[in-house]
């Protein structure tokens, strides 16, 4: 396959997996306006019961619709993995950026810091920070938070102590530019593209993290719908009502799938780029 092919179908793909993805967002923000039942409303009656045409993908043990449930849960998901990506993509690059461009202890003091974090699996550490601080969308984002930053922040460092005796580095400083208008106007534009990839890589694995919280019980908490904490609620009832598992597993599941490939479109699209 030529280059020009391979660009070609890279960017295809990449469209069609921003149009998907911008699909689940767009079906996050009207989920309220699409639920076809209250998905906090309880009802003895109905508790447990198979998917019918009234709830589409059955009820759980309280006979709450998981069908809504699950579309409210998509707001929850999605939104709160996306905003951690942003949070900790801006946070740890201008860490990083600082960091690489004046040394010595910034460097030091940035750099040891994202070490010791680093040295704890991310997970681990998260459930340590969320265990200490309760429950709550907040404090799963800042559990998941804690160390997702290091990796922008050591992938900025890098490329500004590539680049920042580079000859257009060097004619903005006798320019007169401050260090500020440098970071930002000349140098982030030029190592903004391998950050972007490591954060459309990173939805997912937020988006797992927070369900894996939730599904222990350290993140998002009932009555607010959110994926993992309704597998968790029903797990003890798989058998008896197996929909109640599948439906919100099987979301998380495609959602993730989603991004992940997002991810992959996005850092292929730019790989190209570079290289040609």
């Amino acid at each position: 396959m030529t280059k020009l092919a391979a660009r070609k179908r890279a960017k295809t793909k990449l469209i069609v997996f921003l149009i998907l993805a911008g699909l689940l967002v767009l079906f996050g923000i009207l989920a309220p306006l699409l639920t076809p039942n209250d998905p906090d409303a309880t009802s003895a009656i109905n508790m447990n019961q198979a998917p019918s045409r009234q709830f589409p993908f059955g009820t759980d043990r309280y006979g709450r619709c998981i069908c809504s449930r699950v579309m409210m849960g998509a707001r929850t998901s999605i939104f709160s993995a996306v905003a951690l990506v942003a949070i900790t993509f801006v946070f740890g690059t201008a860490l990083g950026m600082l960091a690489g461009w004046y040394g010595g202890v910034v460097d030091s003091v940035v750099m040891r810091l994202a070490d010791v974090l680093l040295a704890f699996p991310q997970m681990v550490l998260a459930i340590a920070v969320a265990g200490i601080l309760g429950g709550g969308m907040g404090n799963a984002m800042l559990a998941m938070g804690i160390s997702g930053w290091t990796g922008y922040a050591r992938l900025a460092r890098a490329k500004v102590l590539e680049r920042r005796e580079e000859a257009y580095v060097c004619a903005a400083r006798l320019s007169g530019c401050s260090d500020l208008s440098i970071l930002l106007r000349t140098l982030l534009p030029n190592i903004l593209g391998p950050l972007v990839v490591n954060a459309s890589t990173q939805i997912g694995s937020m988006m797992i993290g927070i369900a894996g919280l939730s599904f222990l019980g350290i993140g998002v908490m009932e009555p607010q719908a959110e994926w993992g904490s309704m597998i968790s609620a029903s797990r003890a009832y798989i058998q008896l009502a197996p929909w109640a598992v599948l439906a919100p597993a099987c979301a998380t599941i495609l959602t993730v799938m989603v991004f992940n490939y997002l991810g992959d479109c996005v850092r292929d699209v730019l790989d190209v780029e570079v290289a040609k």
